[in-house]
């Protein structure tokens, strides 16, 4: 199922073909430098992990995770697009992202907020759109404010790794 897209990129459900691209982001350790421990692809093993993504439910999880793919090689698995931490009686969502190392600084990540925050703006009742983000992480801050998320406040959080992480908070507003 095709969630959405623009000229660069397609926000996609996983499929079962995707494995070797999904394992080849897992076994990268810099794909993960800024990222939680707690990630759904990054529990059990990839055949695992492909197979949580593809029976999550955003109702019933809270979060969703699909494939990103460039629309020139729409069969190559390039990222990750992850909508969580949902909260309906708020309308309020996470958006997060996280790409293949050979992908990067191609602006796949800025195209892929886009098409994230566009597709809730036209499709649901959501309100507001938060990212969290490390400090160090400075590349996807850029994107977000590029793409009209504003900066609110640094705060520690616990992203698995069993000590508190300071993370950046932005947001937007789709109302």
């Amino acid at each position: 199922m095709i969630l959405t897209e623009n000229e660069k990129i397609i926000i996609k459900s996983l499929e079962k073909k995707d494995l070797e691209g999904l394992r080849k982001m897992i076994e990268n350790p810099n794909v993960y430098r800024y990222e939680p421990t707690f990630l759904t692809e990054r529990q059990g093993t990839p055949e695992e992990a492909l197979s949580a993504i593809m029976a999550m439910d955003i109702q019933r999880d809270r979060q969703c995770i699909f494939g990103v793919f460039e629309t020139a090689e729409p069969d190559i698995l390039t990222g990750l697009a992850e909508f969580y931490d949902y909260k309906h009686s708020g309308n309020v969502i996470s958006i997060g992202y996280r790409f293949a190392e050979e992908f990067w600084n191609r602006g796949l990540a800025t195209q892929t907020a886009m098409a994230m925050t566009e597709f809730l703006r036209r499709n649901t009742e959501v309100e507001l759109v938060t990212a969290h983000v490390m400090p160090h992480n400075t590349g996807s801050g850029r994107v977000l404010e590029k793409i009209g998320f504003e900066y609110l406040l640094t705060k520690e959080e616990d992203w698995g790794s069993g000590e508190p992480v300071v993370a950046d908070v932005y947001t937007m507003d789709l109302v």
